[in-house]
C-alpha cells in the first residue's frame, strides 16, 4: 500500500509538505507541487477521505431531510440545495422521513453519525419534541419550510398566504367555504389556517373549525372532500394547504358529478409545476420554491463558517396565482342575473 511517506520520497520532501499538499496548497511552492503530483501519478497514491475527514472534523457533506421526496415542492428544493451545494464543493446526503417523526429522528442520528458539516430539515415531529431531541446535537441546522421557534429557519409566509387565498374567494361571493388541512402540529399549516379564517372575518364569511377537515398532506386526504360535500349547506368552494391534496379533491369532486368551477371553486397551495398543466388550472399560492432552498442552503454556509452569530428566520411572501380553478359560485350568477 502506498503511502504519504512513499510520495514525500518519491517527491524528495518531506512528508509535512506532502501533507500541506493536501490540505493548505496555498502554502506549497508550485515547483514543489509539481514534483509533488507527479510522485501521487507515477505511485498511484489516494488519499483515505474517510480519514482524512475524522483528522479534519470535516465530511464536506449536508444532510437533507424531507418529510416526502414524492411531493414535487420538496423535489424541487432538494434540487435547489444540491446543486447550490455541489457549487461549494459539498455533496448532499438526501433522507426521506415519509412524515414519521421516528424515521426522522433515525435519519438525524445516521447524518450526525456520519459526521455532516450540516443538515437542512423539514421536519414532520411534534415542535416540543424536537426541541429536546436536537438541543445536545452540536452539527449546525436550518429548518426550512417548517420553521421551529428559536431556530434558524426560512419559510414562506404562510398566514399571510392563507389570507390570499381566503380574500380571493371572498371577493368571488364564496360564503360557504370548506378546507382541507394538513396537521395542526405543524407551524406552517397553523398558519396557514389562522390566516385563511382571520381573512374570511374581515369579509364577514362565516367559517367554524367544523368546516376543516384535518389529516395527514397526502392523496388521502384529498378524497375526504366528500366529507364536505356530504355537509348542507354544501360549500361553494375549497381551500387546500397544498397542492397534492387539491389534486386528489379535485379527481373526487368529479367522480362525485361535480364541477370545477362551476359547483365547487378550487385553492391550493404551494404552485408545483402539474398545477398549472391541469384542465382548468388550478389557482393556487405561490410559494418561491427556489428563494427557499437557495436562502436556507446559504444561512446554513454561513454557520458552518461561523459567520452567523444570531438567530436568524427568514420569511418569504408568497403571492397568489389565479387561473381557472375558481370561478364566483353559480348559485350567485344566477341570482345577479335575475336582477
Amino acid at each position: 500500500m502506498v503511502t504519504m511517506r512513499d510520495v514525500a520520497r518519491a517527491a524528495g520532501v518531506s512528508v509535512g509538505t506532502v501533507s500541506n499538499y493536501f490540505n493548505e496548497r496555498d502554502l506549497v511552492a508550485k515547483a514543489t507541487a509539481a514534483r509533488i503530483q507527479v510522485a501521487i501519478a507515477e505511485l498511484g497514491y489516494s488519499v483515505d477521505e474517510t480519514a482524512r475527514a475524522f483528522r479534519k472534523r470535516q465530511t464536506h457533506s449536508i444532510g437533507l431531510v424531507v418529510p416526502s421526496i414524492t411531493n414535487p415542492y420538496f423535489a424541487e428544493i432538494a434540487r435547489v440545495v444540491a446543486h447550490a451545494l455541489w457549487e461549494d464543493g459539498l455533496q448532499t446526503f438526501l433522507c426521506d422521513a415519509a412524515a414519521d417523526p421516528v424515521r426522522e429522528r433515525t435519519h438525524l442520528e445516521q447524518l450526525v453519525s456520519r459526521r455532516v458539516d450540516g443538515i437542512l430539515l423539514s421536519h414532520s415531529s411534534d415542535p416540543d419534541d424536537l426541541r429536546t431531541f436536537i438541543e445536545p446535537l452540536t452539527v449546525p441546522i436550518v429548518f426550512f419550510d417548517r420553521a421551529l421557534a428559536g431556530h434558524h429557519s426560512v419559510d414562506a409566509d404562510n398566514r399571510l398566504g392563507g389570507q390570499l387565498a381566503a380574500r380571493h374567494l371572498a371577493t368571488l361571493g364564496h360564503q360557504r367555504v370548506g378546507v382541507l388541512a394538513g396537521d395542526s402540529n405543524q407551524s406552517n399549516i397553523r398558519d396557514r389556517i389562522d390566516g385563511f379564517a382571520a381573512e374570511l372575518a374581515k369579509h364577514q364569511v362565516d367559517f367554524q373549525k367544523h368546516d376543516i377537515v384535518r389529516g395527514p398532506q397526502s392523496l388521502e386526504l384529498g378524497y375526504r372532500v366528500r366529507e364536505l360535500l356530504d355537509r348542507e349547506p354544501r360549500p361553494t368552494a375549497i381551500f387546500c394547504t397544498n397542492d397534492i391534496v387539491a389534486f386528489a379533491a379535485w379527481r373526487t369532486i368529479v367522480e362525485l358529478g361535480y364541477d370545477v368551477p362551476g359547483d365547487v371553486s378550487l385553492v391550493g397551495f404551494d404552485d408545483i409545476e402539474m398545477s398549472r398543466l391541469t384542465v382548468p388550472a388550478l389557482t393556487t399560492v405561490a410559494q418561491d420554491m427556489r428563494a427557499i432552498g437557495r436562502k436556507a442552503t446559504a444561512l446554513l454556509l454561513r454557520l458552518m463558517r461561523g459567520e452567523q452569530d444570531t438567530v436568524d428566520t427568514i420569511s418569504i411572501a408568497p403571492n397568489l396565482v389565479v387561473r381557472d380553478s375558481t370561478a364566483a359560485p353559480r348559485a350567485l350568477e344566477v341570482m345577479r342575473a335575475a336582477h
